[in-house]
């Protein structure tokens, strides 16, 4: 069954899963569009566990200050657009870059827990996770001023080694402005 338009395949159509190359792109549209049914797949609750488990992974690394953890969640050509717009490229520049950072100017900050989370599947082996809400938090600070929250956009990839993310963006969320006086 192929799916249509908008990507969907019809509830209760039946797939044929050859093994052929016809086979293979069935099974990622069936895969695919898995993620806006009413059941999620095993594969992707999974899934969603791991990549859930990297962000942690990162969390725990920034507040352990530990830079070479921090890149263990990335591939090793990854690429790393940090919030003041600089971009690190593979997993020992994330790691080398980090760390200076968590020996300097970071040092003794932690991560929040992200407000928002979005996880969707491109493919079985292609998911982009986008957090939000997410601020550093300074030492003795236990909440984050609303201009220091961030949105970050994660690319992961699922290879022999399971789930890491392969691209990374942060940015900083804007509050709205408020509504013009009348």
């Amino acid at each position: 069954m192929t799916p249509d338009r908008s990507g969907t395949v019809p509830p209760g159509a039946a797939h044929t899963h050859d093994g052929g190359p016809a086979g293979a792109a069935e099974r990622m549209a069936t895969m695919t569009t898995t993620t806006t049914g009413d059941a999620s797949a095993g594969w992707e609750a999974a899934a969603r566990d791991h990549l859930r488990g990297l962000v942690a992974a990162q969390q725990r690394a920034w507040a352990a200050g530990d830079g070479a953890a921090f890149a263990a969640t990335f591939t090793e050509d990854a690429d790393f657009v940090a919030v003041d717009g600089s971009h690190l490229r593979t997993r020992s520049g994330i790691a080398a870059s980090m760390q200076e950072g968590f020996d300097g100017f970071m040092a003794g900050t932690r991560l929040t827990d992200p407000r928002e989370w979005h996880i969707r599947f491109a493919g079985p082996d292609l998911a982009v996770v986008v957090t939000s809400g997410v601020c550093v938090l300074w030492p003795g600070a236990d909440t984050g001023r609303p201009e220091d929250l961030s949105i970050q956009t994660r690319v992961a990839v699922r290879g022999d080694g399971g789930w890491l993310f392969t691209a990374f963006q942060n940015g900083r969320m804007r509050p709205p402005a408020p509504p013009p006086a009348r």
